[in-house]
């Protein structure tokens, strides 16, 4: 059986450099330093960046803390599929939501077991259309976060807490549908068991959101919704061993991979780290997403990661690019597009996945792959200190009342959309930021314009939804390198949909999440235009497509 480094190939990267730099890393004992939690591998000598550092690094060790509570976690998710329980609502942010969302869509539903739907969108249609699906008798709703005091978890549970204290005629038979994921001391697990909640599971406390796909917040919903956790495990632990103190970096799949990344940015130009997924593993990209982009965009430097683009041929690619290949089984499709890609002289990771459970040896390969490049950057990889800005906007926004920003445009100005993508120049990347309700429908359709936008200015694409990409590239769009060209597209939907407790609805609160964003880029002085979709989403992204496909054959390809 091929181990862990077997399972992963370079191609095209330059050797000398690449060696250079796992030679430095030997020569600084940097596997295992890592593995004894020596924060002056990231930023020597400073106290204050030591003190987050020795409280992110229990993702090393969760694979074995976890292992022990696997007969915890199984039981409560058999406890749960007793009581009949037919869908589990999984509230949560980034770290919280993103491995969910993997192990929904890699394992799909299985019979026997409760669908798992995440809810991570502030959208009023997004939170009402979970309403619709399910029965709130039959569902148990999970609210994640780490902190406690996530603003969107937090929301979506008090709405849900109301609707099923409403069906049941009784709070305290409400609060049995109701689980909570956190670290231990916070508000939301003092409030889970003041309410009854059916159980308040606390995480490691020195686990990072964007590196916590292996513990509690991963594993539980998963669990609930029928997956081997313990397989998950086991493949994480043998990528653990593979990572183990004693291992050469250039025999160490996660040290090799890091260096190799972080090489190719600082001499080739090649920061856009591209992912290529089989279908069946294909929203690992969003994962990877975040943890990269969270962990590395920071100090006007950072990897960008470039997820889920649609794929186009060589020349479409301009040579700021690197490529990592996720290939699940036989994928001959897949094979032929990372040929094609070596040929044209990118360089290409090549990672195989035995079957699906290997996802989990991805999370694991990533996290020290991440460390590692953060390392060679000489940035702390495990802080996000331009996280809170669009947090602070919104709630000053909030406070102040909601205002529609003067500067937004129709869908349909063609002269404003060419002149903001013609800032493009070589080296930058374009970002789409939809605050809508996500559905495959507009996915498709804002994927079908990216595309159309790459071929033309060869530029990198990103498309995230607001608010979750907040909690994943959002640090990385304001602390990381000035090359982003970024365009808003903003709409109403939905309706009045109330929050209990709180003094503005779901409505108001992702306008006002929409417009704190634009001020945090504008504030560091990113080339940012917001597009008002109006009152008809569909219809305005349908525009917004029409302007893309008239302005692209007068666009360049950028230099």
């Amino acid at each position: 059986m091929l181990n862990a480094i077997d399972r992963q190939r370079l191609a095209g990267f330059d050797a000398f450099d690449l060696h250079g730099a796992l030679t430095r890393l030997d020569d600084e004992r940097f596997v295992a330093r890592v593995w004894q939690h020596d924060p002056d591998l990231w930023k020597p000598g400073d106290a204050a960046h030591a003190k987050v550092i020795n409280n992110r690094l229990g993702w090393l060790t969760v694979p074995e803390t976890m292992e022990a509570c696997l007969d915890d976690i199984v039981g409560f998710a058999d406890s749960v599929r007793r009581d009949g329980i037919k869908h589990a609502v999984l509230m949560g942010m980034g770290g919280s939501s993103l491995c969910p969302i993997v192990l929904r869509e890699t394992f799909g539903v299985r019979a026997g077991y409760p669908e798992l739907i995440v809810l991570d969108s502030t959208s009023p249609a997004a939170v009402t259309a979970v309403e619709k699906k399910i029965d709130i008798k039959a569902t148990l709703f999970i609210d994640a976060s780490k902190s406690g005091s996530t603003l969107e978890s937090h929301s979506f549970a008090e709405y849900f807490l109301a609707k099923a204290t409403a069906a049941f005629g009784s709070s305290a038979e409400a609060a049995k549908r109701f689980a909570c994921i956190t670290d231990p001391g916070t508000k939301l697990a003092t409030a889970g068991r003041e309410r009854g909640y059916r159980r308040v599971f606390e995480n490691p406390q020195d686990i990072g959101g964007r590196y916590s796909a292996l513990s509690y917040f991963g594993l539980v919903p998963g669990a609930v919704a029928g997956v081997d956790v313990a397989g998950l495990l086991a493949r994480a632990l043998r990528m653990a061993q593979a990572c183990a103190a004693g291992v050469m970096a250039d025999r160490h799949p996660a040290a090799t991979l890091g260096a190799a990344l972080a090489q190719a940015a600082f001499h080739g130009g090649r920061d856009k780290v591209t992912f290529l997924a089989s279908p069946q593993v294909a929203t690992i990209g969003m994962w990877l997403e975040q943890l990269i982009a969270e962990s590395t965009g920071k100090e006007g430097k950072g990897l960008i990661p470039i997820a889920d683009e649609p794929p186009g041929p060589p020349g479409a690619y301009g040579d700021d690019r690197s490529f990592v290949s996720i290939k699940c089984g036989d994928d001959s499709a897949h094979e032929a597009l990372c040929r094609s890609l070596e040929e044209a002289g990118h360089p290409v990771t090549r990672i195989h996945l035995r079957d699906p459970l290997d996802v989990a040896e991805e999370f694991f390969r990533w996290e020290f792959a991440t460390a590692t490049a953060g390392a060679l950057f000489g940035i702390d990889a495990f802080d996000e200190p331009n996280v809170q800005e669009s947090k602070d906007n919104t709630n000053r926004i909030l406070a102040g009342g909601v205002k529609a920003d003067p500067s937004r445009i129709a869908p349909t100005d063609e002269k404003a959309l060419a002149e903001h993508v013609g800032q493009l120049r070589r080296g930058d990347y374009l970002a789409l930021q939809a605050f809508i309700m996500p559905t495959q429908a507009r996915t498709h359709v804002v994927q079908r314009a990216r595309a159309a936008l790459r071929d033309a200015t060869n530029a990198a694409t990103t498309f995230g939804y607001g608010p979750r990409f907040l909690h994943s590239t959002g640090q990385l769009h304001k602390g990381g390198p000035n090359t982003g060209v970024f365009v808003q597209l903003v709409g109403t939907e939905g309706g009045s949909v109330a929050i209990p407790g709180a003094p503005f609805d779901f409505g108001t609160l992702i306008a006002a999440q929409s417009l704190g964003d634009l001020q945090s880029l504008r504030d560091h002085g990113r080339r940012v235009i917001s597009i008002d979709l109006g009152d008809d989403i569909d219809a305005g992204l349908a525009a917004f497509a029409k302007t893309v496909d008239k302005i692209v054959p007068h666009l360049a390809p950028a230099s």
